[in-house]
């Protein structure tokens, strides 16, 4: 369910602006990102379908032009129900050997055109705001900070999933 989290939370959108903008409306949803950082990273991705009733499985696509080298990736999702932390999810996708992601390795400036599958377990998410913050880093510092997106997921009713 986690994966399926962040992977929503990143639903379609261009991320280059300050401003909130609308990813998703659904009946059961809304979900709004704005950029937290100074960054102007071209990153756009898209889950579909883009809502959470009925599907256990997406598709995730990932369209990217890096401002660094992806020979390092850290990302940190933290997802906030309220003012409490619900989820605090800390991966390195790209370590330079053997990486199992195809975008690991990218050069500077170079295009990520690429698909992913995902898919989610069931678990009961309350209705109501939730905040997130994804942030990726090309090192260990954070001053390495080179991606930031802030996200804003309102539930309306709470998911029933079919899984199959």
């Amino acid at each position: 369910m986690l994966h399926f989290i962040c992977l929503i939370l990143l639903a379609s959108g261009f991320i280059v602006a300050q401003e909130k903008h609308l990813l998703c409306r659904t009946t059961d949803m809304e979900l709004f990102y704005n950029s937290c950082g100074s960054s102007t990273e071209t990153f756009f991705f898209e889950v579909e379908p883009c809502y959470l009733n009925g599907f256990s499985k997406w598709n995730g696509t990932i369209f990217w032009i890096p401002k660094r080298d992806l020979t390092f990736l850290r990302v940190i999702l933290t997802l906030r129900h309220k003012t409490k932390k619900v989820i605090e999810w800390r991966h390195v996708a790209c370590t330079g050997e053997d990486d199992e992601y195809t975008y690991c390795g990218a050069l500077k400036g170079e295009t990520i055109n690429t698909t992913v599958r995902m898919s989610g377990d069931k678990v009961n998410i309350p209705m109501g705001k939730y905040t997130a913050t994804l942030k990726g880093y090309s090192g260990h510092s954070e001053a390495d900070l080179f991606v930031c997106v802030n996200f804003t997921l309102i539930l309306k009713k709470e998911p029933a999933y079919n899984f199959r």
